[in-house]
């Protein structure tokens, strides 16, 4: 199947803002998309995601911080930052940022004009005037409106464990790591506190926690012990899951496919083959990476001489965003 450029960008972008419409539909703002059912929603994530690419759908951007303002309470705002500082910073080879700080900073404020509860953000300097996208935010951001379009997220949702527990638990690091020794075989605290984007003492601290209270079990290792959930379908079941709905890793795949949103949309890679496909051989590692745990097969690069890379590589990328978008 020949795809071209423009086929490319526009199935491109339409899959991946319809992927947030989906999350944040579930998570309650009224729309005409159908919630997500079959991810783990990880908010932290979407919230940034939504905003490194909220130029591309204003309308998804204002929804999203309309949401914050009414639900803010759900949120970590330390592990915010720190997916935030994931975010952060330029390409190789080009002057572009997948966001900045005033981004982030601009969100804040406009979300504490209009919230009960004030959240802090240290200031950062400037990144430079070559990013000029940063006046579109500001009208985004000071145009803002509540519009009355949230409702009430359905926490018994599988979509929505990860609110679902911080209402059992509190909105902290037992949440993820719990999330993801159910989703996984298990793990050792340095792996789950990199994955979830915790600190590593915080996270261990809560593995010794249960394994005291034998919630998990502890197996030596050459370089570090790995811990194992115990009673997974009777856990589930206390929180009214017949089965564990589908985990990934949002954070570092909602930032690949936005980085690549950035590129295509970049001259002078926006509007030649040649150079598309140079770029992505550098991000054909990451990708392929995603495309194992969706059961995508991405392409190697080494099997395509210059440009010829652009078209295998780019359905590979559309059937991954396909994956996203699935339903069952």
């Amino acid at each position: 199947m020949e795809l071209s450029l423009k086929e490319f960008k526009e199935g491109f972008y339409d899959d991946l803002i319809g992927i947030h419409w989906k999350h944040w539909t579930a998570l309650g703002i009224a729309s005409h998309v159908k919630p997500e059912k079959y991810w783990i929603i990880d908010l932290e994530p979407l919230v940034i995601s939504t905003l490194a690419i909220g130029l591309s759908d204003k309308r998804l951007l204002a929804s999203s911080l309309e949401w914050l303002v009414k639900n803010g309470e759900w949120m970590n705002l330390s592990r915010l930052k720190r997916i935030v500082n994931f975010f952060t910073g330029p390409f190789p080879g080009m002057k572009e940022y997948l966001m900045t700080p005033e981004m982030f900073e601009l969100l804040v404020n406009t979300y504490n004009k209009n919230a009960r509860n004030k959240i802090s953000f240290k200031k950062v300097e400037p990144y430079g005037t070559e990013y000029k996208k940063i006046e579109e935010y500001k009208g985004v951001f000071n145009n803002f409106r509540v519009r009355g379009i949230v409702r009430e997220p359905k926490l018994r949702d599988p979509s929505l464990l990860q609110i679902l527990l911080r209402g059992f638990f509190g909105i902290d690091a037992h949440v993820e790591t719990l999330i993801y020794l159910l989703a996984n075989d298990g793990g050792n605290s340095n792996f789950i506190a990199r994955e979830i984007f915790y600190n590593q003492k915080n996270v261990y601290s809560i593995l010794e926690r249960w394994k005291e209270v034998q919630t998990v079990t502890k197996i030596a290792g050459t370089k570090a012990a790995t811990y194992y959930l115990i009673r997974k379908k009777e856990l589930l079941s206390a929180f009214g899951l017949k089965g564990m709905p589908r985990y990934l890793n949002w954070s570092r795949t909602f930032m690949v496919l936005d980085r690549l949103a950035v590129i295509i949309s970049t001259r002078p890679w926006s509007e030649d083959e040649y150079l598309l496909s140079s770029l992505f051989r550098d991000f054909s590692i990451e990708i392929k990476s995603i495309g194992r745990v969706l059961g995508v097969r991405v392409p190697d690069p080494g099997s395509y001489l210059g440009k010829k890379y652009f078209g295998p590589f780019a359905l590979g990328i559309l059937k991954i965003l396909k994956q996203l978008s699935r339903s069952t």
